[in-house]
């Protein structure tokens, strides 16, 4: 193998250092450095509540990328993380504070997880509807004479 100076090797490919400079200035994703509001009791940062969420739910509940999280904190006087688990396909819901309010937020999380669920079979059945309805409507055509 020959050695290039300004390449390196990724598989059978040659990448060129251009390529990689390219890669050095894409901004790294911000870490997770979070600190404590002022309205939270440092104590009640001890014992989380922890449970687990179908991750297309959590986006449904908080939002994408969880911009709703600050506004479910504040209104309920809690910290809550978010963090993806299981290839993305769980999200692992973690509550911080008193433990009858780590129990209200997961009820209310778990309830509209439910509404959530109830609403897209029901979207799922009602676009199985409008199918066979289309297939009935364009299914063969039979005309029957009328019966006197």
């Amino acid at each position: 193998m020959v050695d290039h100076p300004g390449a390196a090797v990724q598989g059978d490919q040659w990448t060129s250092a251009q390529s990689l400079d390219g890669l050095l200035k894409v901004p790294l994703p911000l870490p997770r450095i979070r600190t404590r509001p002022w309205w939270f009791p440092v104590q009640e940062l001890r014992d989380p509540l922890v449970f687990y969420l179908e991750a297309w739910l959590a986006d449904m509940i908080f939002g994408p990328d969880g911009v709703l999280i600050p506004e479910i904190e504040w209104m309920n006087q809690v910290l809550l993380t978010v963090d993806p688990v299981n290839n993305g396909n769980l999200v692992e819901i973690t509550v911080f504070g008193q433990p009858r309010i780590q129990n209200r937020v997961k009820s209310m999380l778990l309830n509209l997880a439910s509404r959530h669920r109830e609403h897209r079979a029901r979207d799922e059945k009602m676009k199985q509807l409008e199918e066979f309805l289309k297939a009935c409507a364009l299914g063969p055509q039979t005309s029957q004479p009328p019966v006197a």
